[in-house]
């Protein structure tokens, strides 16, 4: 009796030991990290969710250079055209110079004004731009057609409202999003 009780608990300890290793490749496979501590690490804010988990993180997309947005309202002033690079690992910033090589950059836009946000594929997979809610749903209808081929471009024109909270990739929704911040004209 004693044997098979052991043998019971042996098995529990493995297969925790394998579904732990389980986690920790999907993890990776993710683009997520194991920090220090024991936690996971990674750059995905949900709609209108709080800040990145590690504002530190690299970027995935190689094309980047930093994930941190300079989101001072004072430096979005005078901008209503803005550019975004479509890549599988991410939004690459283009303009307004600001968001240059910024992976999924935090876009500060002033309510009741005017913008043109175009994207242009980089990579030959399909990508859309919509812009979306709290609640994950698109707002206004603001949802470009797909942009399949290396150097396709779509722009949506569109006036800010209060709710919109993320623009995003419907393609690739988890990892190639990012934040809007309203601010008050």
């Amino acid at each position: 009796m004693k044997t098979d009780r052991w043998r019971a608990n042996r098995r529990r300890v493995l297969a925790g030991i394998g579904g732990a290793a389980a986690i920790t490749t999907s993890a990776g496979c993710l683009g997520l990290r194991t920090d220090p501590e024991g936690g996971v690490n990674g750059s995905d804010t949900g709609a209108g969710g709080d800040e990145s988990i590690d504002d530190d993180s690299d970027p995935v997309t190689e094309a980047a250079e930093t994930t941190v947005t300079d989101t001072d309202p004072d430096t979005w002033v005078d901008v209503s055209t803005i550019r975004l690079d479509a890549y599988v690992g991410g939004w690459v910033g283009v303009e307004p110079d600001h968001i240059d090589r910024v992976e999924n950059p935090t876009l500060v836009l002033v309510e009741g004004q005017e913008y043109e946000l175009t994207c242009e594929n980089q990579d030959n997979v399909k990508h859309n731009l919509a812009i979306h809610d709290e609640s994950g749903a698109v707002v206004d209808g603001l949802s470009s057609p797909i942009v399949a081929a290396l150097g396709d471009t779509e722009t949506l024109r569109f006036e800010v409202h209060p709710e919109m909270v993320t623009y995003i990739c419907e393609h690739q929704p988890v990892i190639q999003l990012g934040d809007i911040l309203v601010v008050d004209g």
